[in-house]
């Protein structure tokens, strides 16, 4: 699987990104489970690449995953079951509820700080859990990667119901906060 590399002009002031560490799990089911692409991507056993002086090739000693966490990267970013609950409750008004008009609205709503986008990943995640739930029985991890601009984000609040959720999912939270 060919994994894109981001460069480092698309740099936002709030990234979070989802990080799947497995001891043997092929990459592209972990794509097609999580309904996401990697950014970054290789299979345990796969070569290593690098600059080595000798002929001995290093081999990958466990899958890694690497995916950002935005409502573009998602192939599925609304439930179409929720999008039909919604249209249905407001079929009655004269509101047009479609899937794009909730789909930019999602988009915004997670532009606007760290813990609204925490909250979207957690709420998306959820729907997969018994696949975290395989991947940590398996050894594997799970981890968000919040990368923060110091000058963009004066506070950051995790509340209690997502501290809640990493732990019913299993899943480790890493800040890095950038100048």
């Amino acid at each position: 699987m060919e994994a894109r590399r981001r460069s480092e002009e698309s740099v936002t002031p709030i990234q979070l990104s989802l990080r799947i560490r497995h001891p043997t799990i092929a990459p592209e089911e972990i794509s097609t489970a999580l309904g996401a692409v990697p950014e970054h991507c290789f299979r345990a056993g796969d070569p290593r690449t690098g600059a080595a002086k000798d002929r001995r090739t290093s081999q990958h000693t466990q899958t890694y995953w690497l995916a950002p966490v935005t409502a573009q990267a998602w192939s599925d970013p609304i439930d179409p079951t929720f999008v039909s609950v919604v249209a249905a409750r407001y079929s009655e008004h004269d509101l047009a509820v479609s899937e794009e008009h909730l789909r930019e609205a999602t988009q915004k709503l997670m532009a606007r700080s760290a813990e609204d986008l925490l909250f979207y990943c957690l709420r998306r995640l959820n729907t997969r859990h018994a696949f975290l739930q395989r991947i940590q029985s398996d050894g594997g991890d799970v981890s968000l990667l919040l990368t923060i601009e110091r000058d963009s984000a004066s506070d950051f609040t995790l509340p209690v119901a997502m501290a809640r959720s990493l732990v019913k999912l299993g899943i480790s939270l890493e800040f890095k906060f950038e100048s």
